[in-house]
């Protein structure tokens, strides 16, 4: 009982800081004032200081805000990869012999079945939980890139999948 406990509240944290992570990216769109109807001299500085906005400065503008909101979605992403579940399943799954956070085994295959990927999903059961997650077009778990398949795998979890690892410890 005390693992499991342990386990949602650790779950729960994780969900809390995914939904910051999102709060501070639109935070971030309402402090630019960068909204439909606002006026472009109010989100866009005027840089070179002629009175004007050019296409330079609203180009360095739209490279800042993508560069801030690349910066937000990878912390978000590594936060999802730290998640104590799916650390502990990458451990038993794929990567029994690297550091924490155990990030090695994302390109694993299963030599007597067709699972692969850092969660060890079979190709079948990949095909459809990638597609419920939103990430289809993926035939294996593998072929993924690392944050897909961790987005996969949260997904399951957040959805009450966690029966299939079971026999992890976890």
């Amino acid at each position: 009982m005390h693992q499991s406990t342990t386990t949602n509240a650790r779950a729960r944290r994780s969900g809390r800081r995914a939904t910051l992570a999102a709060l501070t990216i639109v935070g971030a769109i309402l402090m630019t004032g960068c909204l439909p109807g606002t006026p472009l001299e109010s989100w866009v500085p005027d840089g070179n200081g002629d009175g004007a906005i050019d296409q330079a400065e609203m180009n360095a503008e739209s490279a800042r805000l993508a560069a801030v909101f690349n910066q937000a979605l990878e912390t978000h992403r590594r936060e999802v990869q730290r998640h104590p579940f799916l650390t502990c399943v990458r451990r038993h799954e794929s990567d029994r012999s690297g550091p924490y956070p155990y990030i090695r085994g994302y390109t694993a295959k299963n030599p007597g079945s067709t699972a692969s990927g850092a969660y060890q999903f079979l190709d079948s059961t990949w095909r459809g939980a990638s597609a419920r997650a939103g990430y289809p077009g993926y035939a294996k778990a593998r072929s993924a890139p690392w944050w897909v398949q961790d987005a996969v795998a949260f997904h399951v979890v957040k959805t009450g999948g966690k029966s299939a690892w079971n026999g992890t410890g976890c």
